[in-house]
């Protein structure tokens, strides 16, 4: 599963042009038709060789859209990954020994002000619940 998972991710790589790129349907379905002969008969092993040169040709051919393309992926790959935090940044600090007895509290504020926690939404839930007991439901 994890060859043709593989192996397909290679192939729909390659072909990469946009559904807009093709005048017409039976232009796009050819395209279509053309990428998954070459998935296929390579999952399944038939006419190796020549499938391989035909996806090697496709490769070529596609080579800066496929570029491109991988480009885009690492940027989206970097935008996910998760920046770091207060905490982290606070943790890797170096610990001076006057400062020693202050940094268990300094820690506990940088993720007070990291998670957003503040003593207003305390406040504001106290309020609102109090106000939702004070409904009363009305029957029609």
């Amino acid at each position: 599963m994890e060859r043709e998972r593989a192996l397909r991710e290679r192939v729909y790589r390659a072909f990469c042009a946009p559904r807009e790129s093709f005048a017409t349907n039976d232009e796009w379905n050819d395209y279509l038709e053309q990428r998954e002969d070459i998935a296929f008969n390579l999952v399944e092993g038939i006419d190796q060789a020549e499938t391989e040169e035909r996806l090697r040709r496709v490769e070529v051919e596609n080579a800066d859209t496929i570029a491109a393309n991988r480009a885009k992926e690492v940027e989206m790959e970097d935008a996910a990954r998760p920046k770091a935090s207060a905490m982290q940044i606070a943790e890797e600090e170096p610990e001076l020994p006057e400062m020693a007895g202050n940094r268990a509290q300094r820690q506990k504020q940088l993720a007070t002000l990291a998670s957003g926690w503040s003593m207003e939404l305390v406040k504001k839930r106290a309020i609102q619940e109090a106000f939702d007991c004070l409904v009363v439901p009305v029957m029609f």
